[in-house]
């Protein structure tokens, strides 16, 4: 798939650079790793959030929960 994308200038000269270097194949595998990178971040980031959230304590959470509403409703203008 072609897509046109605007890149920071600097980000564009370290991609070309790293081409040049040989330590890539182009400019588009660079940011196509670099944005993979991210997928595997954010999904990792999920899963750990998700694994917490699994060994949570119900009772702890919702007294949480009633301790932040109470603050809210406390708000001017709420």
């Amino acid at each position: 798939m072609r897509l046109t994308v605007t890149v920071d200038p600097h980000l564009a000269a370290y991609a070309e650079q790293l081409v040049e270097a040989g330590k890539a194949a182009s400019v588009s595998a660079v940011f196509n790793d670099a944005l993979a990178e991210r997928v595997e971040r954010d999904k990792r980031i999920r899963r750990r959030w998700r694994e917490a959230a699994e060994r949570a304590d119900p009772g702890r959470v919702a007294r949480m929960l009633a301790h932040v509403e109470a603050q809210t409703a406390a708000l001017p203008g709420s």
